[in-house]
């Protein structure tokens, strides 16, 4: 059974067989045998953001595996990782790059979300970045990616970050968006799916717009693990492979499950945000099923770059060293991403 870290149970709306497309991944149980295989997998918060990863999970249950998901709500997957507390992470891509310019040879092969999942929010009076000179932005903390991304779009609108506009170190994406809303900043990153909840609730807020756009062509969230790991578990790491194609296809084929396994993993999720998020999801093609898409090495590259520019790391990486696309690709051969998989 997978359990988060506090050992509570993730509840399942619907069996297999329903939330899949009659006829489609039925037959996929018996492309894999993983009975025997255990792995410790690392995961944000259930939220809308990582239903993906959820239901990627459960895909490998069905195949057999015994998974047991680990809730990283206060340390990163790689602080997991080096800690031997998971195998594999499904987390924030800036984690690989950090990793190996500390020489922690983790490896991306797979991406629970392929498109930047951050909106940039603000408060009424703020229609750009250049509207921020004098006033104050929320970040994570000293340290955190978002804080590092605001900055540089500051410094591409001219601002150079606690000279012409305060950075307000407040917490988490909640914690931000609560920061806005209440007038403490007039603007931050966010999820995108907190943003959409804000505008459904009348917040007084209004959105400069997704990472997605500002930004274009970085990575967002990986599926990673110590090259070592997959080098010696090659079945299991094709499997997650699989089920990470087969998961943005199911995604992608249908709002309504979506929406609803949605309304049922994720505790207080509002639907009309649930709903609204799914069509931003699609428009900005976040669950594509290309292993090229799926893991883009170029979005890695220029996140690298961004991060040494920055100063989040000293050295300039090559993103080839740490993405691999050898995995995605067996899977596509034997025909996950498509919901029919033969047997």
């Amino acid at each position: 059974m997978t359990m988060t870290a506090n050992l509570g149970t993730l509840a399942a709306s619907a069996s297999l067989a329903a939330v899949f497309a009659a006829g489609g991944t039925a037959a996929s149980a018996q492309t894999f045998d993983l009975s025997g295989t255990e792995v410790t997998i690392g995961t944000a918060q259930a939220q809308v953001l990582n239903v993906g990863t959820l239901r990627m999970i459960e895909m490998l249950e069905s195949w057999g595996a015994d998974v047991t998901r680990v809730e990283l709500p206060n340390i990163s997957g790689l602080e997991a990782i080096v800690a031997d507390r998971i195998d594999v992470a499904a987390r924030s891509s800036d984690e690989i790059i950090s990793g190996q310019s500390r020489d922690v040879d983790v490896v991306a092969f797979g991406a629970p979300i392929s498109t930047m999942h951050y909106a940039v929010v603000s408060s009424e009076g703020v229609a750009s970045m250049e509207d921020l000179e004098g006033g104050a932005i929320a970040t994570s903390g000293p340290g955190g990616f978002n804080g590092m991304l605001f900055r540089y779009m500051l410094r591409q609108a001219g601002l150079e970050p606690e000279v012409d506009v305060q950075v307000v170190p407040v917490g988490g994406s909640s914690e931000r968006a609560a920061a806005v809303m209440a007038g403490q900043v007039q603007a931050t990153i966010v999820y995108i799916d907190n943003w959409l909840a804000m505008k459904e609730q009348g917040a007084n807020t209004q959105l400069l717009g997704y990472v997605a756009d500002l930004v274009p062509g970085l990575s967002s969230r990986a599926i990673y693990a110590p090259r070592e790991y997959i080098e010696a578990n090659e079945e299991l790491v094709t499997a997650i492979a699989c089920a990470n194609l087969e998961i943005n296809h199911w995604i992608n084929s249908s709002k309504e499950d979506f929406v609803s396994y949605t309304m049922d993993n994720v505790r207080g999720a509002n639907e009309a945000a649930v709903s609204a998020f799914y069509d931003v999801a699609v428009e900005i093609e976040m669950f594509p099923t290309d292993p090229q898409a799926v893991l883009n090495t170029s979005g890695y590259q220029a996140l690298a770059d961004l991060m040494h520019d920055g100063g989040a790391i000293e050295e300039e990486l090559d993103a080839a060293n740490f993405v691999t696309h050898t995995y995605l690709e067996e899977a596509a051969g034997m025909g996950c991403g498509t919901g029919e998989m033969a047997s």
